[in-house]
C-alpha cells in the first residue's frame, strides 16, 4: 500500500548521495576506507575500542553470538516481545532461545523473569532496548555479572540512547546496532558490532569475511601472497558491508545529533496530542532515560481485543496512514510455535501484544502529519464498528 503518511521513511540527503557516489568510484568496494571510518565513528560514539561493520543488524547479532562460542546445547535468554530476528539468529547457530517476559511499563525485559529463567545451559543474555528505551539495562548488566554470563546489548533500535550518563553500548560485553532503512540512522542496510574485547572483535572480523584475515580483494602489496591457506583462518560468512553503505552510514553518523533532536520533537508532538486520550497509553520513559526514538508505539485500553486493535490498524490504512502491530510475542508466531510452552511463558508480552499500535514515525514527519494521524486514530476509537469507517 502506498500511504500518504507511511509508517517509516528513510531520511537521505544530497550529502549521502555524494558520499555513496564517491564510494562507487573507488577501487575498493568492500572493507575499504569508508568502512574503516564508519566503524571508527560508531565505536568512538560508544567509547569502545572496536567496531565491526556487517551487512545487517541480524548478521551482526549472529556473528556476535557465534563468536562468543555459543552453539548446540546452549540456551540464550532473549526477549519475547521483540522482532523475531534475534531468536532466528540463535537458532541459526544451533543454540536454543529461552524467552523472557517484558516489563509492562517499559516493554523491555522483565529483570525478575530473566533471573528466574537462568539455568546451567544459559550462555548469554540478549537485552533489547525496545523502540530505543534502555531502561533496566543496568540491572540486567548486574545480573549477567553476578552469574558470569555474557550480556549482549541488542541496541538495534537505540543508537544514541542514554541511561543516566551512560550511552547504550557500554553495558554489555558486546553490542549490536542496526542501520536499516527504517532506523534512526541508516546506511540503507547494515549493522555494527562494538566491543572492548579485542579477542572477540578479532573473531567477529574473521567471521564476517568468510574466515579470511584480510580483504578478499587483492591489493598491490599482497599480490605475492597467492595461497588461500595463508589467510583463511576459520569458517565464516559473507557478511561484509559494502563501501557504498558505509559511506551513507558515515554521513548519517555525522548528522546524528540533528536527526535525534528532530525525532525527539516528533515524539513530543505525539505525546502532547495523545496523553489525554483515555483509551491510549503513550510510551513510558523514565526520568533518567534519554531516548533515541526508533518509533512511537502506543497501547490501547484493556477493553480492546486483538481483533478490535487490528480493525483500528486497518482503519488507519484505509485513511492512507501507515500503522503496525509491533510486536507479537515470538513464541506465538507460526515459525516458533514449538517454543510456546510453560518453560517460555510470557503472559505480559502476550497480553500487551494484543493492543500495541505502531504509528508513523520518521525524521521528516511534520506536526500537521502527526495531527492527522492522531485525529484519525481518535476517530477509530470512538466508533463501535471500525470496518464502516
Amino acid at each position: 500500500m502506498s500511504s500518504q503518511i507511511p509508517l517509516s521513511l528513510a531520511n537521505i540527503t544530497e550529502e549521502e548521495i555524494l558520499a555513496a557516489t564517491d564510494a562507487l568510484r573507488s577501487q575498493e568496494l568492500t572493507l575499504g576506507p569508508w568502512t574503516k571510518k564508519f566503524e571508527g565513528l560508531v565505536s568512538k560514539h560508544t567509547n569502545n575500542r572496536n567496531g565491526i561493520a556487517t551487512n545487517s543488524g541480524n548478521s551482526a547479532m549472529e556473528i556476535a553470538l557465534d563468536s562468543l562460542g555459543i552453539g548446540k546445547g546452549h540456551e540464550v535468554l532473549t526477549a519475547s516481545f521483540a522482532f523475531p530476528s534475534t531468536a532466528s539468529a540463535i537458532l541459526h547457530i544451533g543454540a536454543t532461545p529461552r524467552f523472557a517476559d517484558c516489563d509492562a511499563r517499559t516493554l523491555n525485559l522483565d529483570v525478575k523473569d530473566v533471573e528466574s529463567k537462568i539455568c546451567e545451559s544459559t550462555k548469554a543474555i540478549v537485552a533489547t532496548h525496545s523502540f530505543g528505551n534502555p531502561a533496566g539495562i543496568d540491572e540486567l548488566a548486574r545480573i549477567a555479572q553476578e552469574y558470569e554470563i555474557p550480556l549482549i546489548e541488542d541496541a538495534r533500535q537505540a543508537i544514541g540512547s542514554k541511561l543516566g550518563e551512560r550511552k547504550v553500548g557500554t553495558f554489555g560485553r558486546v553490542t549490536v546496532f542496526a542501520f536499516h532503512s527504517a532506523a534512526q540512522l541508516t546506511c540503507v542496510e547494515g549493522g555494527m558490532i562494538v566491543t572492548d574485547d579485542d579477542h572477540l572483535a578479532a573473531r567477529c572480523k574473521l567471521s564476517r569475511n568468510h574466515g579470511y584475515d584480510h580483504s578478499h580483494v587483492a591489493m598491490l602489496d599482497e599480490l605475492h601472497q597467492v595461497r588461500t591457506d595463508e589467510h583463511l583462518q576459520v569458517r565464516g560468512h559473507g557478511y561484509r558491508l559494502s563501501e557504498v553503505h558505509a559511506a551513507v552510514g558515515c554521513i548519517q553518523m555525522n548528522r546524528m545529533e540533528s536527526i535525534l533532536e528532530k525525532r525527539a520533537a516528533i515524539a513530543e508532538w505525539y505525546t502532547q496530542r495523545l496523553c489525554g486520550v483515555s483509551e491510549i497509553m503513550c510510551p513510558t520513559v523514565e526520568s533518567n532515560v534519554e531516548m533515541s526514538w526508533d518509533g512511537y508505539v502506543v497501547r490501547l485500553g484493556d477493553r480492546f481485543s486483538r481483533e478490535e486493535r487490528d480493525e483500528v490498524i486497518r482503519g488507519l490504512h484505509r485513511h492512507d496512514i501507515g500503522a503496525g502491530d509491533f510486536y507479537q510475542s515470538i513464541p506465538t508466531l507460526p515459525p516458533f510455535h514449538s517454543f510456546d510452552t510453560a518453560k517460555n511463558a510470557c503472559p505480559v508480552a502476550q497480553s500487551l501484544a494484543k493492543r500495541t499500535v505502531a504509528l508513523p514515525f520518521y525524521t521528516t514527519l511534520t506536526q500537521r502529519d502527526v495531527d492527522i494521524v492522531c485525529q484519525t486514530l481518535e476517530l477509530m476509537l470512538t466508533r463501535g464498528t471500525f470496518s464502516d469507517i
